[in-house]
């Protein structure tokens, strides 16, 4: 006994155990599961069941009249149009919320404001009549809902739509007449809308300008939808949503679809400025490659859109994102090369060091781009055979446009036989000089011709000069001129052009012979 009481003594106080709900058929042993029961049933019009949670005992004589099923419709009612979801925080527990300064027997559901104050709806734990206690919504609070109700009652105009309706008719937990009148104040604001949008567009923009049409789609699409939605749940909203309506509005289903098609034409408008400015400026490439870029831009304002709906709807999106992130590590993986080739399409568009039509040299490749697509970029050389290049590799080596030259070089050098004497090259260099200087196809500056060096086979006589044309094939015929010329300068003067070859002299005693 000793070392057992001594064993007692050293142990720690055990924590207390926490009472057990009772069982309930309708869910009442906590007051987070009596509120949502309430709820759940006047969100299927169940009125019969939601009395169920009302403590109708001891009531005044008046209230008491009104019946159960009544007093719980114009709770739902009061609720509906001052509460909102958020607003509820209630106890899971059976003993209730504890610390908040209310008695243990009652806790608090929400709180009704009005012009005249604030109104506190409180759930009470009362008897069941087999020894278990309950929470039901307390008689002190359901002697409150008739004048409640009364402060809170529809306009006449409205009372009066509301009988054509059965009281059971709803969708989406919005009762049948709520919606008739929240469409009709819909239908009504459109005309208005769609005139606004008709005068915003023909304040930003005139039927001449090829935005226009762009401009009419913002204002009269997602302008008018925007602003139906608005005056629809500002009406729904002044109506109230009961719970199950309110988890409805809470996903903004319409509210984000509609943003979707605002950005989406938003995107188009900006694509068509951008088009018509890059058209203006003789980029019609760069114009052609904005259609898929802002393709892109739809579709990820589309990914966000969808992502934000089900967060809304309670789809825990972590999760989502992250298999997003490791499914789009491996899409990008296989799309290494594509996406590089796409970056480069877009430095070449951004840059403008490439147009379509422009003559380049890319490496041993020289020739005319035909198309700059995503992917490659068309050559068609001098030889008339196309070479797709990938964007990648232009956007990041070297590439010469020779279309954006000023002015072509004419750079021939002379080869001149060694046999050739001081005057003949001088006479040939002067008569050279005076052919370029003279030459209206040709910039006066600079004009250099030049006896720079002796080769092993020939004197090298070098011409440098810029012709006064940037088409390709107008130099070829200018050059073909001025080379005819040239000839003829070096002929008249004695000098020979020499051929490749080896001079041999030989001596012997004959003297030196030259093979």
């Amino acid at each position: 006994m000793t070392g057992v009481s001594a064993q007692q003594e050293g142990a720690e106080p055990e924590a207390p155990v926490a009472e057990a709900a009772p069982e309930d058929a309708l869910n009442r042993g906590t007051p987070r599961g009596s509120a949502i029961g309430f709820l759940e049933a006047c969100a299927s019009f169940d009125f019969e069941k939601a009395a169920e949670y009302l403590d109708l005992r001891n009531l005044p004589g008046e209230v008491a009249e009104i019946g159960g099923h009544e007093l719980a419709r114009q709770l739902n009612h009061v609720i509906s149009r001052t509460v909102w979801l958020d607003d509820y925080s209630v106890s899971d527990s059976p003993e209730g919320a504890q610390g908040d300064g209310l008695p243990g027997y009652r806790d608090q559901l929400v709180v009704v404001k009005i012009p005249e104050g604030e109104f506190p709806i409180w759930l009470q734990r009362v008897p069941r009549g087999d020894g278990e206690r309950i929470w039901k919504i307390s008689n002190r609070s359901v002697a409150l809902i008739p004048d409640l109700y009364d402060e809170l009652s529809y306009p006449e105009w409205v009372e009066r739509i509301r009988q054509f309706f059965p009281e059971d008719a709803s969708f989406l937990g919005l009762e049948a007449f709520k919606w008739f009148i929240g469409i009709g104040m819909g239908f009504l604001a459109w005309p208005l809308l769609w005139v606004l949008g008709w005068l915003l567009s023909r304040l930003f923009s005139s039927p001449e300008r090829p935005a226009y049409v762009y401009w009419r789609k913002l204002f009269k699409g997602p302008f008018v939808f925007i602003g139906i939605l608005v005056v629809m749940g500002f009406a729904l909203e002044r109506l109230g949503m009961g719970v199950y309506a309110q988890e409805v509005s809470n996903a903004k289903t319409l509210t984000i679809i509609a943003l979707i098609w605002f950005f989406w034409v938003s995107i188009d408008l900006f694509r068509a400025f951008q088009q018509n400015r890059l058209i203006e400026n003789n980029r019609p490439g760069a114009a052609k490659v904005l259609r898929p870029i802002t393709g892109l831009i739809k579709l990820v304002v589309l990914v966000f859109g969808s992502l934000f709906w089900l967060n809304n709807i309670g789809v825990n999106i972590t999760t989502l994102l992250a298999g997003l992130g490791v499914g789009g590590l491996a899409v990008a993986l296989a799309l290494q090369k594509p996406l590089e080739d796409m970056m480069g399409a877009l430095t070449i568009f951004s840059q403008a060091t490439l147009r379509v039509g422009d003559f380049v040299r890319y490496g041993e490749i020289t020739g005319t781009v035909e198309d700059i697509g995503l992917r490659t970029t068309k050559v068609r050389t001098l030889t008339n055979t196309v070479v797709s290049i990938p964007n990648s590799r232009i956007a990041y080596v070297e590439v010469e446009n020779l279309s954006l030259r000023e002015k072509i070089r004419f750079w021939p050098t002379l080869r001149l036989r060694y046999d050739t004497t001081q005057k003949q090259l001088q006479e040939v260099r002067d008569n050279i000089w005076t052919l370029l200087s003279e030459n209206d196809e040709v910039h006066d500056d600079p004009v250099r011709v030049r006896f720079t060096d002796f080769d092993k086979d020939a004197i090298l006589l070098k011409v440098h000069c810029f012709l006064k044309t940037t088409d390709f094939t107008e130099s070829l015929r200018i050059g073909e001129e001025l080379n005819y010329r040239i000839m003829g300068i070096v002929e008249e003067a004695g000098a020979k052009f020499a051929l490749p070859g080896t001079t041999m002299y030989i001596e012997g005693d004959g003297g030196a012979l030259q093979a």
